[in-house]
């Protein structure tokens, strides 16, 4: 398999996603083999982002099932919105955009929120697989007229990221932030049709354009009679108005025809929105379409998640299929069918470990939760934050601002000439210290904007301390520094470097004595190091 040409300029010879070479045929029995750091550490770093040392000896003191348990239990007692998001969610007598007011402050700090949610968290799913249905349920800031249906919306998918996914998708399908992106609002019987959502329904959402062959899985027509279904779903007043759909607001009371089967068409739109999801789930292919891109998000994939791709048959055959029919027998509920994923002999096949390009997010908001030591709130929390999410936005991955409704891409779009050394400055600055600039606007309407200033920097000497061999032995140290941050193991020969950066020309015997002033300049170095190899690239 050559999961890592993309940064040793090795030919890539163009496949289906997940058709590499295994060392075992791909099998969802449960995982029998030996449960330690590698394979504790794997599952957390395709789960939370990236483990913390204390969180990774827990998982690997543990069993796979209790870990898994823990993942699959909701996260619980989040902080709440930002100040400024909170104090516009209880306003209703102006827009948030009233003249004056900078939208990119409101997502600025809602961006820093949701990032803390995931910096702060502990071994659960709720905010990789918000993450996941964000991209999946993608919308953009720029797109939607109230930023506050944004907010709302990212807490309908952290409400269900567990749960059941048919009533998510009926839930997104009336969200208001969903309803103003793709002009569901706006699709109207008698009036002009928007198929907007309708199309993006099947293509994105449930079912897919095609199945593994290629074969289409709908038809033009199914989405015009998809759209007259949706006619009408729409919201008077302000942006706490509950939304409504009856023939008032605009509903095609006619019958319609989905699949080759009918919807009776009546005065109120909800029974037909459920009558029509019941048509489309009850499609095979739509627990696949669903299933693989789940796969290709925490297990493998050498394609983009969007436009999808055709998938490997030995993978689609093994692993694709029973998830699938699982998926449906369990009434859609989603944590079964991660429980069965994240427990199975093909997760863990050495072949998948360290396979998957980290985005982003999970590169910045990896970093910083890896070497963190205990919760970070205050202003340490808001500029490291911002750091945060101005680079990643940088690096193309600016959080409720997907690039289209099929959101981001993910994998090798995320590395580049350009992208790879920003990534390495990014973390070098994490460890330097770099300034971060907050625009604060409490009260809008009867205050001006508040500026703070500070630095955001990462705790070096705080996370080195964690291992024993920090007194005493600084070869070591950067050994289980190398194998903690690490998804694909460093070479011997990289492993000197470690250790070269560390003790810097000094004995090893003089650590022991050297000042935390000088063991800290020489952790920054070794950290610099370790960061900026093509290893730390990957998870």
């Amino acid at each position: 398999m050559d999961r890592r040409s993309f940064l040793t300029g090795g030919n890539h010879t163009s496949q289906a996603a997940g058709s590499k070479r295994l060392a075992v045929a791909p099998s969802l029995a449960p995982y029998s083999g030996t449960w330690d750091r590698t394979t504790a550490a794997h599952l957390l770093r395709r789960t939370i982002l990236a483990p913390t040392v204390q969180e990774l000896q827990s998982a690997a003191d543990s069993s796979m099932s209790a870990v898994v348990d823990q993942l699959l239990t909701p996260a619980k007692n989040l902080p709440g919105p930002p100040r400024f998001v909170n104090e516009w969610l209880n306003a209703s007598i102006l827009p948030w955009n009233f003249t004056g007011i900078n939208p990119g402050v409101f997502y600025n700090e809602l961006r820093r929120w949701w990032c803390g949610l995931m910096l702060n968290g502990g071994i659960s799913l709720t905010e990789r697989m918000t993450l996941f249905w964000h991209n999946h349920f993608a919308t953009n800031e720029g797109a939607v007229q109230d930023g506050r249906f944004i907010y709302q919306h990212n807490q309908l998918l952290r409400q269900y990221s567990l749960g059941n996914f048919k009533e998510l998708v009926r839930r997104v399908t009336i969200d208001k932030a969903m309803l103003d992106f793709l002009d569901g609002r706006y699709n109207k019987s008698d009036y002009r049709l928007q198929e907007n959502y309708a199309r993006e329904l099947q293509e994105l959402f449930t079912i897919g354009i095609a199945d593994n062959n290629g074969n289409p899985n709908y038809t033009q027509q199914d989405v015009v009679e998809a759209a007259r279904a949706l006619t009408g779903w729409d919201w008077l007043g302000d942006h706490n108005a509950g939304v409504v759909c009856n023939a008032l607001t605009g509903h095609d009371i006619k019958n319609k025809t989905v699949y080759g089967k009918t919807i009776t068409g009546g005065i109120e739109g909800a029974p037909e929105l459920a009558e029509l999801l019941n048509i489309i789930f009850e499609k095979e292919e739509t627990a696949r379409y669903v299933i693989r891109k789940l796969y290709r998000f925490f297990v493998y994939t050498e394609a983009p998640l969007t436009p999808v791709t055709p998938i490997s048959s030995e993978v689609e055959e093994n692993i694709i299929a029973p998830l699938a029919t699982q998926f449906r027998q369990s009434g859609w509920e989603i944590s079964t069918v991660l429980r069965t994923l994240l427990s199975s002999q093909h997760f863990y096949d050495s072949e998948i470990i360290a396979a998957q390009i980290k985005s982003p997010v999970d590169h910045l908001v990896g970093t910083a939760r890896a070497l963190r030591t205990a919760i970070i709130t205050g202003e340490p929390f808001d500029y490291l934050m911002q750091a945060i999410q101005i680079r990643a936005t940088k690096l193309g991955m600016e959080l409720f601002a997907a690039p289209g409704v099929q959101g981001w891409q993910f994998y090798r779009p995320w590395i580049s000439t350009s992208t790879l050394p920003q990534r390495r400055a990014d973390t070098d600055a994490l460890l330097d210290g770099t300034a971060a600039n907050i625009v604060d606007m409490l009260n809008p309407i009867f205050t001006g904007p508040i500026y703070r200033n500070g630095q955001a920097k990462l705790n070096v000497l705080a996370y080195a301390k964690q291992f024993a061999s920090f007194a005493d032995d600084p070869e070591q140290l950067a050994a289980d520094i190398a194998q903690h941050l690490l998804a694909y193991p460093a070479s011997q020969k990289t492993l000197g470097k470690f250790r070269d950066a560390l003790l810097q020309g000094q004995p090893a015997y003089e650590w022991a004595g050297a000042s935390e002033q000088v063991k800290e300049t020489r952790l920054r170095a070794l950290l610099k190091t370790v960061m900026r190899t093509p290893n730390y690239q990957l998870m």
